[in-house]
């Protein structure tokens, strides 16, 4: 079977667990691998048994964060608008959504470079550092976002760019591929090249070389891919008409939403324990990542069919859309109660084994038993969001999105810290998914009898 005619099949006849997991494995690999090396950083840096070192790679993440926020408005926007192309048979307005995504997101990976660069000082007050841990978050930030900006943006946007044509196994290995790189060059970079005392800046060099070999990977991937009806880089592929930077940028803009407000969330949550010391920081830090092995999986998993939810929507093969977001939806809430019992039978260990430093230890097994609740809730918010993203439900995935990270749970941190103290500002996330999966839930029954009356109008049009 040739490679245009494999991805028709997956998009429109395979069965379903099938195309699911071809469409959702390469994805969540992908996580996986990110995962891995994200702790590969924390753990390498966790080895100086250094606290502010620790607490510099948590304090850094909002701001790097942002650059995934960049590469999903433009990423997930496109994407959603590619695959419903394709769907309704539209193969040049994909093109033409392609082009504009792509060099979209390298202009606005440009802008954040320019302004990490001359302001970064400033901006790492602002996210919660201190003196303890300017120095480590100065060099870290200049090397992983000033120079690292579009390298780091490239390598997401274009992911999601390659698995909205049904290549997700090129998509899943380029990104990988960053992730592996970095796993190996950390320790030679933190503890053979660089000297002691410079492990954050070995560890942001790594990065930043790591995410310019998966950028030019896909470059190179896309440049051999002529043929492809959809993909391009040329500049000049580029279209302004037929509602497409709208489609784009308002499918995107909850998307980049949620990725900031998380952002924004977790300097809330630096912030508000900061008086607790460093220790604390970096017990947040800890349990934050551990927790992605639930999340981010969770995330990859909905993510990956989202070109093909919006493919059937496209279609109008309503039936075999709601199987797939059935089958996945079940598939990602059963993933997310088992990492609850894992994260909390387990705290102790898993936080001890990135950081030996006692007062973190205590905070961290404490935080990640509190947060760990949110897995299950956090999938169910995931499969819905994109289920709206991937049909061009603008308004209800933008308000899904500032529920869960901003409008919700920064205030219950900031209620619960007065009664609870440290482990209010935690218990903040789950009682936030708990309301925001209510809201979903009301939505997504409401847009399933929206698609009854679709289906009725497109019979009697037969």
């Amino acid at each position: 079977m040739s490679e245009k005619k494999d991805k028709k099949y997956i998009f429109e006849s395979a069965p379903v667990p099938r195309a699911v997991l071809a469409m959702a494995v390469p994805t969540v690999i992908t996580q996986l691998i990110n995962i891995v090396y994200n702790f590969a950083d924390t753990w390498f840096v966790g080895r100086t048994g250094d606290p502010a070192m620790v607490a510099a790679m948590g304090v850094a993440m909002p701001l790097y964060v942002i650059m995934a926020a960049i590469a999903n408005l433009f990423g997930i926007g496109a994407s959603s608008a590619i695959s419903r192309s394709l769907g309704q048979g539209k193969p040049e307005r994909a093109q033409h959504v392609f082009a504009f995504g792509f060099w979209g997101g390298m202009a606005a990976a440009l802008v954040y470079m320019l302004i990490i660069y001359f302001f970064r000082a400033p901006l790492i007050m602002l996210v919660g550092g201190d003196e303890a841990d300017f120095a480590y978050l100065y060099d870290y930030m200049f090397w992983t976002m000033s120079l690292g900006g579009i390298p780091t943006v490239g390598n997401v946007l274009c992911g999601h760019l390659i698995r909205s044509t049904g290549d997700a196994r090129a998509a899943g290995f380029g990104m990988s591929l960053g992730g592996v790189l970095n796993i190996f060059l950390d320790p030679l970079f933190m503890f053979v090249i660089l000297p002691p005392g410079k492990e954050v800046t070995g560890a942001a060099i790594a990065t930043l070389l790591s995410n310019t070999a998966a950028l030019v990977y896909f470059l190179v991937y896309i440049l051999r891919r002529r043929e492809d009806p959809v993909m391009t880089l040329h500049p000049g592929d580029i279209s302004l008409e037929d509602g497409i930077p709208g489609d784009v940028l308002m499918i995107g803009l909850p998307a980049a939403m949620s990725t900031t407000l998380a952002m924004v969330s977790n300097i809330a949550a630096n912030v508000l324990v900061r008086s607790c010391g460093s220790g604390a920081v970096a017990g947040m830090g800890v349990a934050k990542k551990i927790n992605m092995i639930g999340f981010n999986t969770c995330l990859g998993a909905t993510q990956g069919v989202l070109p093909l939810i919006g493919y059937c929507y496209g279609a109008k093969n309503f039936k075999r859309m709601k199987a797939v977001i059935r089958f996945t939806g079940i598939m990602v809430l059963v993933y997310g109660c088992l990492c609850t019992l894992f994260f909390r039978s387990c705290a102790g260990p898993l936080v001890r084994f990135f950081i030996d430093d006692q007062g973190a230890v205590s905070y961290g097994r404490m935080f990640l038993r509190i947060i760990a609740f949110a897995s299950p809730l956090a999938s169910f918010s995931y499969m819905i969001s994109t289920v709206f993203q991937a049909t061009g439900r603008k308004w209800q995935s933008f308000l899904l999105s500032i529920l869960r990270k901003g409008l919700l749970d920064i205030p219950f941190m900031i209620l619960l810290r007065g009664f609870y103290g440290a482990g209010g500002v935690v218990w903040a996330t789950p009682l936030a998914e708990v309301l925001s999966v209510g809201i979903a839930l009301l939505l997504y029954f409401r847009m399933l009898k929206a698609l009854k009356g679709e289906s009725a109008g497109a019979s009697a049009g037969l």
